[in-house]
């Protein structure tokens, strides 16, 4: 941390560093639609290719996988690209992540190799040494990613996530053709996330050095709450997952996954303009900026929940159709619950702002207490309604826990800084969503959502609708000409 005695040469960051959030921002978007389009083709492939049971092995193991990472990490990622980010000793401070994250994947392989046989019961299949494996090259790359960002690099950081998609699923695919089944999206992801450890070494520009104690301990004294934060958003991704495989079944898994990723497109955006607005909001508040880091504030909420909300109405409308069009009839069992997690997406947005603001202003203990109770709450509530709710339960506790976890962090941001809700923004949007569930209305009466051309014609009217009643209204017409005179630079 910043002025701690003589431990460390700390030097502050230079002032007027700014990113061109519109561009880098777009960057990212345009190659996450790419990743998008990808990853989509690809799954549709694989749940029609494994079925709902065995995708379900599939989703149980990376479940597995990323609450080891999650352990392995607990915080570490986010801490060093903070210290990165504000100019704190980054080659020393990259090293000394370096260090802890190889004593922890130590601890966990070792448990996990210890657990085998718990592990094959429960996934479905003995995939621990793969576990193992993956992970390790998970946790590294997304070290290097990290590190890119603190340099304040985050677009750089789009090839290599496209890279690392593409891999994926031409390996995937690739291996399902010889056969290989489950263990094909397995080795696939231990393939692609080797490939993005290697190139995104290749692109840094932070020296790996030897650090010393307090290097260690700033890391620690970040972490060790950004850790429990981390945790929180790993109980957030995946314990619906969990809970559904211990009541449920491995194709009720996959019906219920395949869902949640689907909403996870509308907020695509948002979360990758939250990454680019975390290393601005940090050096914009380390220079003290703090008028920038308001305004930079009200204009995330807004451009966060740009998608979310016509996402909404769409899912209202036509949701089982998409899951049955797309997938195949045995996914849209799931059909309710994608409304509810596509609801659930509203406060998420905000959540990511938010989220991201309170690491800029440094105050990792606030995320903490807030995941400690949206934690405990999310495990309770899936505990409580998985059984008795299904699928729907899940996606419920889901969103009262992240509702939770919201409420509590902006109470927590709006002591550090005022915040300014867009209130008019939003309402705009709300209006030109309504307007467009009018049109997808009148068309699913000429004709049946059921095929995917019909399925086309219907988003394809939604979105011109949608776009449109965007572009009438005068506060989002000027940030849009605005971002998109920014992005031409």
């Amino acid at each position: 941390m910043r002025g701690r005695g003589s431990r460390g040469t700390l030097s502050p960051p230079p002032l007027g560093r700014t990113m061109n959030l519109a561009r880098a921002s777009s960057l990212l978007f345009l190659v996450e639609l790419l990743n998008t389009a990808i990853g989509f083709f690809g799954t549709v492939y694989f749940a029609r290719e494994l079925g709902a049971t065995l995708l379900g092995v599939f989703f149980l193991f990376e479940a597995t996988l990323y609450t080891m990472a999650t352990v392995v990490d607990f915080g570490l990622r986010g801490a060093v690209e903070k210290r990165i980010s504000a100019g704190e000793d980054p080659g020393q401070m990259f090293g000394a992540a370096v260090v802890l994250k190889l004593a922890l994947i130590v601890v966990v392989s070792a448990v996990v190799l210890a657990l085998r046989e718990p592990l094959a019961a429960y996934v479905g299949a003995d995939l621990a040494l793969e576990l193992v494996g993956v992970v390790i090259a998970f946790e590294l790359s997304m070290l290097v990613v990290h590190v890119l960002q603190g340099e304040l690099r985050v677009a750089q950081t789009a090839v290599l996530h496209f890279l690392r998609s593409l891999t994926f699923v031409s390996v995937a695919v690739a291996l399902l053709r010889y056969g290989y089944g489950v263990r094909a999206l397995v080795w696939a992801l231990l393939v692609s996330y080797t490939v993005l450890l290697v190139a995104g070494s290749l692109r840094l520009s932070t020296p790996l050095s030897r650090p010393k104690k307090y290097h260690l301990r700033s890391l620690y004294d970040y972490a060790k709450f950004n850790g429990v934060w981390g945790l929180g958003g790993h109980v957030y991704n995946w314990m619906d997952v969990i809970v559904i495989g211990f009541f449920l079944s491995q194709a009720a898994v996959g019906a219920y996954e395949l869902a949640w990723r689907l909403t996870t497109t509308a907020i695509m955006f948002s979360t990758v303009f939250a990454r680019v607005l975390f290393p601005q909001l940090s050096a914009w508040q380390a220079d003290g900026a703090t008028e920038k880091v308001r305004d930079l504030l009200s204009d995330a909420m807004t451009t966060s929940l740009l998608l979310i909300v016509p996402s909404v109405v769409g899912v209202a409308l036509i949701g089982r159709e998409i899951l049955g069009v797309v997938f195949g009839a045995e996914y849209a069992i799931a059909a309710a619950a994608f409304l509810v997690l596509m609801v659930e997406k509203l406060p998420q947005a905000v959540n990511l702002v938010f989220d991201k603001a309170i690491q800029a202003f440094d105050r990792p203990k606030y995320g903490a207490i807030a995941t400690v109770v949206s934690l405990s709450m999310n495990i309770a509530l899936n505990l409580l309604l998985v059984p008795r709710y299904e699928l729907v339960g899940a996606a419920a506790a889901t969103l009262l826990s992240v509702t939770a976890n919201t409420l509590i962090l902006g109470y927590y941001l709006g002591r550090l800084t005022t915040i300014r809700f867009p209130v008019r923004d939003v309402g705009w949007t709300v209006l030109a969503s309504l307007a467009m569930g009018a049109a997808l209305v009148g068309l699913t009466r000429l004709l049946t959502v059921e095929t995917p051309g019909t399925l086309v014609a219907a988003v394809a009217l939604s979105a011109v609708v949608y776009g449109a009643g965007v572009l009438a209204a005068p506060p989002l017409r000027v940030k849009v000409v605005e971002n998109v005179r920014d992005i031409r630079g």
